[in-house]
């Protein structure tokens, strides 16, 4: 059975000056995790905002454990590095 799990990350950023700092930010957690975690990622939201990213995620698995253990590591990671807001996460099995 394939599981599809996606999630939003609601991130308050701090110390962030202009837009283009910002942009810097977002592409290098992005970078991050598609390359620690091989999931797909992007900024989904609050483009407009110096104090707020928004985060989408999604990737495909094949147990529901899988997506609950592989999305507290995500959790876990962006925890150590910003101030999550809020991080939602469902999956879909198929």
């Amino acid at each position: 059975m394939l599981v599809v799990c996606y999630a939003n990350v609601l991130i308050r950023l701090f110390g962030i000056n202009s837009l283009k700092e910002k942009r810097g930010v977002v592409k290098s957690l992005i970078n991050e995790l598609q390359k620690r975690f091989e999931v797909s990622a992007i900024e989904c939201g609050r483009q407009d905002s110096k104090d707020y990213m928004l985060i989408g995620i999604a990737f495909a698995t094949l147990s529901e454990k899988d997506c609950e253990s592989k999305m507290d590591n995500i959790e876990n990671f962006i925890e150590m590095i910003h101030a999550i807001e809020e991080f939602t996460y469902d999956l879909h099995h198929f």
